[in-house]
Formats: structure tokens, C-alpha cells, sequence
């Protein structure tokens, strides 16, 4: 009964603190609906201190990861795929948030897709004390069993739709990667930040090759640490 009073009070105090603010320049419809790839973000211009996003490149010329302010890109080029890290400037849609800060939580996963993962991510969220009404950052370190993504390649001219947004991307698979996820979760941003069938925005970065790509599914069984923002 003591160890449970402990958690109660505990929970009630992470509850009453502010997360840092989730921010977007630009908006997923714009893409995916009236078909405008033009830039809404440069990076340039942002304070690099703490920042944490994620977009796609303008005119969906690949993915862009921001960590900590390093802003790292990935691009299809021919039948190659190009690494860059701070290169790229302009995204088509940017969410970010600056955390100076993060509270780390381990986990034992279980994760057969990524519809599993949304629902650890706001689990974990709510048993430590956040709100998840109020949108926030968070990041995961983990060696996913498989992980499948994208990386977005548009070809000018074509006309751009929701049907046929992944129709020139490149489609990437890893297994057993040591791979950082970066991701954005709010249940009411569908089209502006997420897609309207997920309350998240994920990309990963594998470190080993540095490549930046759209978390698209994921088959994840080992103990992960989930970052949450800490206030």
C-alpha cells in the first residue's frame, strides 16, 4: 500500500509539469492533398540548440531527421541512396520541438507492427505521468528484429496525389539494426503532422549507415529505452 501511495503522488507532479511545445511549419495536407512539395521550413533559420524534427525534403526529395540540431538526410539518386549530414536546408513540412531534456524509460517490448508501437509509446507516456491529449517528442533506441521505411522520391512532373505519394520512393528493410527513432505523437494533428490513420510521425536513423528514413513497420522483441520529454 506505501509503494503505491509513493506512485500516485509521484505521477500526480509529472502530470502537472509542461512538456516542451510540439511546433510545425507547414502542414502534412498540403502535401498529400492539394499536392504543394514546396518549402515551408528552413532549417537554416531555426536555433539548432536542442532541436529535435523530422519532414520531408522539398519537393519530397528524400527524408530529413534533425537530433539535437545535427540535421541528418537521406535522398534516392538513381538506384543509390545519398547520406548527408547538415547539407540540406528546406523541408516541405517540419515538426520539431526543443528538448533540453529527456526522462528515460526501459521497456520490454513486444512489437509485431507499428500500430503495437503507437500503443506502447502512449502507454508508457500515460503510466509516467504525461498527458497524452497534449502533444509531445519522444525518442526510442532499440536493435529492431526488422524494420521496414521509405524514402520519399517525387518526380518532377508527374502530378502529385495520396494514391500515388509512395510511387517513385525507395522502400528500405533492416534487421537486427541499431536504429534511433525519432517521433511526434498527437491524437488530434491528423494531416497536419501525422497521417490520418496514426496519431505518429516517425523517422529512424540507422546508425551504422546514417540513413534517414519514414518508420512505415516495425517487428521489435528486446528490452528498449523510450525517451520522454522531460520538463
Amino acid at each position: 500500500m506505501i509503494k503505491l501511495y509513493f506512485l500516485a503522488i509521484s505521477s500526480f507532479f509529472i502530470i502537472d509539469n509542461i512538456v516542451p511545445e510540439v511546433k510545425v511549419a507547414g502542414a502534412m495536407k498540403n502535401i498529400m492533398i492539394q499536392g504543394n512539395l514546396k518549402a515551408f521550413a528552413n532549417l537554416d533559420s531555426f536555433n539548432k540548440k536542442n532541436l529535435y524534427g523530422l519532414g520531408p525534403v522539398e519537393n519530397l526529395e528524400g527524408e530529413i531527421l534533425v537530433i539535437n540540431g545535427d540535421v541528418y538526410s537521406s535522398k534516392k539518386v538513381g538506384d543509390e541512396i545519398i547520406n548527408q549530414k547538415n547539407r540540406v536546408k528546406k523541408a516541405a513540412m517540419f515538426v520539431y520541438s526543443y528538448v533540453e531534456q529527456w526522462k528515460a524509460v526501459k521497456v520490454k517490448a513486444n512489437i509485431n507492427n507499428y500500430a503495437e508501437l503507437e500503443t506502447l509509446i502512449v502507454t508508457t507516456a500515460h503510466k509516467n505521468g504525461y498527458d497524452t491529449t497534449v502533444p509531445f517528442a519522444f525518442k526510442v533506441d532499440a536493435h529492431p528484429n526488422t524494420i521496414k521505411y521509405h524514402i520519399i522520391d517525387w518526380k518532377k512532373g508527374v502530378k502529385h496525389t495520396m494514391d500515388n505519394h509512395k510511387q517513385f520512393a525507395y522502400s528500405g528493410k533492416n534487421d537486427n539494426s541499431y536504429t534511433t527513432f525519432i517521433g511526434f505523437y498527437s491524437d488530434h494533428h491528423h494531416s497536419i503532422y501525422t497521417h490520418h490513420t496514426t496519431n505518429m510521425h516517425i523517422h529512424i536513423l540507422n546508425e551504422n549507415t546514417k540513413q534517414v528514413g519514414h518508420l512505415d513497420n516495425v517487428v521489435l522483441k528486446d528490452t528498449i529505452t523510450i525517451y520522454l520529454p522531460a520538463s
